[in-house]
């Protein structure tokens, strides 16, 4: 059982609360979806229950938090991970083992188990998971789904009786996704209790015991039962006479060239489209975006890109901007503001600052560090650090991740946008509503396109 009174609370040198006067109280077995706009608290809330805030991170924290009794403040956070345990937005920040069944066991070991009852959860959760045929691999060799579904087995073998999903499905495609919501169901019906953060929630609705809503640091409402109506809609364009921006032609590209990634590859991508590159984990799509931005060269074949012919990365500089899937990868800087900036200062390019604020309206925190922004947020804003660059090919690898539907609107408006100028987007998602706001759709299945279908 969770019980929340009063519960305020503010990072160090904040100018407003991030939390304010929460009130809650979760039943033990119950199943509770937190959702709001990103940026609105919801993952300090679960910081405050699993007893980062404020053994981790400092602040100023009011209030009473109680978890089957015990205060979070009171103990330890290896002792309150005995009952509570947590899976991050990021996977990397919970994989700590080389190999994927180590991983597993890794939690399980720390909490000073019997060797047998080790090795017992550990094999639970990888068949529970899906892992067991990737129980020998190395664990940075993994996709980033797979990273996430190993990052939730490692908690699941640990055995706590309260879990805090914080956006699990960030890098999970369709399967992963019906593969969690299999788990969590088990979860449910073994009277464990869970508290679920998600953007795309629509999945988890007929389980769901209530939807608390959070903005601005408050519950602003609580419901039994919650329905999806969003949709997102987008721009039709004619491409009649556009010229090519990208060509490939029988190309093949491996790690290992023994063992291909891509395999025969033929494609070719107009000036203004917008283009969703589209399978499940492992499918290649993420190779595929790389190759196209030349940080990889193909092993056989022919790519074209914007005129250079299997171009070196050096020619693409400022031609073509890349977003990682991960946000923090390539955000660096001491504030918003100098991070938008950074690039085009780079290229001695003169930028509108101000129109990449207000794009994402980050007017109120271009001073802030970007370390200090929600997941949601700090995506955003690596996603206008591109865009400030004014590149005429801008391919982002999984840009929806963390962002709630409002910022997902926006976030397709300004795309929209920039293929209206005449310049070319290409993204990988796992986005289930792709046909609402993509021109066209890529579908990759083991290393080969096997559908490019044109939405009119």
């Amino acid at each position: 059982m969770i019980i929340v009174k009063d519960l305020t609370y503010s990072y160090p040198e904040a100018d407003y609360p991030t939390l304010e006067g929460i009130n809650l109280d979760i039943r033990e077995g119950e199943f509770v979806l937190l959702i709001g706009p990103t940026g609105s608290g919801k993952s300090t809330f679960l910081y405050c229950l699993n007893g980062l805030i404020p053994h981790v991170f400092a602040g100023d924290i009011r209030g009473d938090i109680r978890i089957n009794g015990i205060s979070p403040q009171e103990i330890t956070v290896a002792e309150i991970s005995r009952i509570v345990g947590t899976v991050f937005q990021s996977p990397e920040t919970q994989i700590f083992m080389l190999k994927v069944e180590d991983d597993v066991a890794f939690g399980c070991e720390n909490l000073s188990l019997p060797k047998e009852e080790v090795i017992k959860r550990r094999d639970m959760a990888l068949k529970e998971m899906g892992l067991l045929h990737v129980r020998n691999a190395e664990t940075f060799n993994l996709s980033g789904g797979m990273k996430q579904r190993l990052a939730i087995s490692s908690i699941y073998a640990m055995g706590p009786n309260i879990f805090l999903f914080d956006e699990p499905t960030t890098d999970l495609d369709s399967k992963g996704r019906g593969e969690l919501l299999g788990i969590i169901r088990k979860l449910k019906e073994k009277g464990n209790t869970i508290l679920l953060v998600e953007h795309q929630y629509e999945d988890f609705l007929p389980v769901t015991d209530r939807v608390i809503i959070l903005e601005n640091g408050k519950i602003i409402n609580e419901t039994k039962s919650f329905h999806s109506i969003r949709t997102v809609s987008r721009e039709r364009r004619c491409f009649k006479g556009y010229s090519s921006e990208i060509d490939i032609q029988d190309l093949t590209f491996g790690y290992r060239k023994e063992k291909p990634i891509l395999k025969d590859i033929n494609l070719n991508i107009r000036r203004g489209e917008l283009i969703a590159v589209c399978g499940e984990n492992g499918s290649g799509k993420t190779t595929l975006l790389k190759i196209m931005a030349g940080l990889l060269k193909p092993d056989k074949g022919r790519f074209a890109l914007l005129g250079f012919n299997n171009p070196a990365i050096e020619e693409l500089i400022g031609r073509v901007g890349f977003l990682f899937q991960n946000p923090d990868e390539q955000l660096f800087a001491n504030s918003v503001e100098e991070e938008i900036m950074f690039g085009p200062l780079q290229l001695k390019k003169k930028v509108d600052k101000e129109k990449y604020l207000k794009l994402a309206n980050f007017n109120t925190v271009q001073k802030k560090h970007p370390q200090t922004l929600s997941r949601g947020q700090r995506q955003l804003l690596a996603i206008l650090s591109i865009l400030a660059m004014e590149p005429q090919v801008i391919i982002l690898d999984e840009p929806t991740t963390g962002l709630d539907y409002n910022n997902l609107c926006s976030l397709f408006k300004i795309l929209n946008t920039l293929v209206n100028e005449n310049k070319t987007v290409i993204f990988s998602t796992h986005h289930m509503g792709v046909k609402e706001f993509a021109d066209r759709a890529i579908l990759l299945e083991d290393g080969r396109i096997v559908s490019d279908e044109i939405y009119k």
